[in-house]
């Protein structure tokens, strides 16, 4: 059965929340378009009506408008165009619809690969265990990186003291750094950079620098002029950044999946006749009638049209 995420993209649905006071009010689902007064089902987004018949894939490093611009550049000209592409970064799912070109399963995963992400055919069941195990990666190896850094730190610390630790912050200067300092400094670096690399030489490969390129050249640039503490230091926050964006992203999946599981699962629908037929909720279709009663919860949002 869908999930309630789903089942919210199948009805698509406007953002209203409507009251209802008497006893019995008619709803009629409706999309997006229906703030601005107009027929509720006239404007619907073609990739939303057919995003649950496409094929879907959990991509593991799916996160943010970034990834979502680079999977639509590696992918839309095997697909037919960007237009054929439709992504949920909160769930990190993307969805190949109907109307693309014919492409087989395997170039799918072998085009987003080639990006630095990882794809495989969608399992609701799964994509939340395969969720959790990226975020528990990036967390050991953002750990990692800040505590070979911490180590690194505290080894200047106990040979120069105070003022020589500070002094790390402008620079090691011309006084050669320790073998160990510096392989401690080294092991967060390699920690720091061991998910991103993956992307930056992809973007390098297609000729197209983002952040994950432009962070990597400036590791090594500090690298290649001996300024191991500042490239470490890079390393390590620009990880940890990505691990934190991770978390918040997943934060908001279950605030969302929170306030979707207050939806009942099933709706009140109006058959011909006025006859009424409980179904599941996912089963309502886009311009079906729905009956709500004194006390009921919503099933889906949709538009007031009898009843107060």
């Amino acid at each position: 059965m869908p999930s309630n995420t789903d089942r919210h993209k199948q009805a698509d649905i406007c953002d209203h929340s409507h009251s209802k006071v008497g006893d019995r009010a008619e709803i009629v689902a409706a999309c997006g378009s229906c703030c601005d007064g107009e027929p509720a089902c006239t404007a619907i987004e073609p990739s939303k009506a057919a995003l649950a018949s496409g094929r879907s894939f959990q991509v593991s490093g799916l996160d943010c408008a970034e990834e979502v611009a680079i999977l639509n550049k590696a992918l839309g000209p095997d697909v037919g165009g960007e237009e054929h592409l439709a992504f949920d970064v909160i769930n990190g799912r993307m969805t190949i619809l109907n109307s693309s070109k014919s492409i087989a399963d395997d170039r799918i995963i072998k085009l987003v690969a080639g990006t630095g992400m990882n794809a495989r055919v969608w399992d609701a069941g799964r994509a939340e265990v395969d969720r959790a195990a990226h975020l528990k990666r990036q967390w050991l190896f953002t750990a990692a990186s800040g505590g070979f850094w911490a180590g690194g730190f505290l080894w200047h610390f106990v040979e120069t003291g105070v003022s020589g630790a500070l002094g790390l912050f402008s620079g090691h200067g011309e006084v050669p750094m320790p073998l160990a300092e510096a392989g401690l400094f080294g092991l967060a670096i390699l920690f720091g950079v061991w998910l991103v690399a993956p992307k930056a030489w992809s973007s390098a490969r297609r000729l197209s620098p983002d952040m994950n390129l432009l962070m990597v050249v400036a590791v090594a640039g500090a690298i290649g002029l001996g300024e191991y503490f500042e490239a470490a230091t890079v390393a390590f926050f620009f990880s940890l950044s990505l691990f934190l964006e991770s978390w918040s992203v997943g934060r908001a999946r279950n605030a969302v999946s929170a306030l979707l599981d207050l939806a009942p699962p099933t709706a009140r629908v109006i058959r011909e006749g006025g006859r009424e037929e409980m179904i599941p909720a996912e089963q309502v279709a886009i311009g079906d009638r729905f009956v709500v009663r004194g006390g009921d919860r919503i099933p889906l949002d949709g538009e007031v049209i009898d009843g107060a």
